[in-house]
């Protein structure tokens, strides 16, 4: 079933497919987790859900527990939420990536194959009589997130994401292989506070050094 929900912008997921012994399958889509945050990665930029996808696909370890390289990118709409929110017992949160976790140099970090992603935990629970849900995404977080690529200087950025998300296929992915070979890649640690954001426009990464933040009900970290 297509999920239906509000926000300002497009969302996107990750998702790889689980093949069962039955021969059936189950779509697994990505999760990031920061201590005791985290949820199901639901990301706001296309290219930023490719990105993720392509260096899991990528920089995978051999010996990584259940690593495959069939990570890709999905329109959170093509995703079932619903029921997959119903397979975690009725409620589920959300890690909303807004942008990378990278070094001081704008070297972009991965942990255990996967890049550590910025994003804020946005939880969600079903009705209690089973009804079909609209799933309604905070307007003060992505307000709050608008807010702090203006800080690190991705001014616009909202527009270059909608130009973005609107590419057909053919010109996405040229803009993702321009922006996978523009980065450079760390096993690194962060350095503090810094993280990135990849403007298609600009044709750039942008990387600053921006302390958390929190605002009430959420909470904004790095994993």
């Amino acid at each position: 079933m297509p999920t239906d929900y509000i926000a300002p912008f497009a969302l996107w997921t990750v998702v790889r497919r689980v093949y069962l012994r039955d021969g059936s399958h189950v779509v697994e889509p990505a999760w990031i987790q920061c201590g005791r945050y985290g949820g199901m990665a639901v990301f706001v930029s296309r290219l930023h859900a490719a990105i993720y996808a392509a260096l899991r696909n990528i920089d995978c370890p051999p010996d990584a527990p259940g690593c495959v390289d069939d990570w890709q990118c999905m329109a959170l709409q093509a995703f079932d939420l619903h029921e997959h929110i119903l397979e975690m017992d009725g409620a589920l949160n959300c890690a909303v990536s807004f942008g990378f976790a990278c070094d001081g140099a704008g070297a972009l970090s991965l942990s255990h194959g996967a890049p550590r992603l910025c994003f804020v935990e946005l939880p969600f629970a079903l009705p209690g009589s089973g009804a079909e849900a609209v799933f309604n995404f905070s307007r003060g977080a992505f307000a709050a997130i608008c807010e702090q690529w203006e800080r690190i200087g991705a001014h616009g950025y909202v527009q270059s994401l909608e130009r973005t998300a609107a590419l057909d296929d053919r010109a996405f992915e040229s803009a993702l292989g321009v922006a996978l070979e523009a980065v450079a890649l760390t096993h690194a640690e962060p350095d503090g506070d810094y993280w990135m954001v990849y403007d298609a426009d600009s044709v750039r990464w942008i990387a600053s050094c921006a302390p958390p933040w929190t605002s009430r009900g959420t909470l904004h970290t790095i994993h």
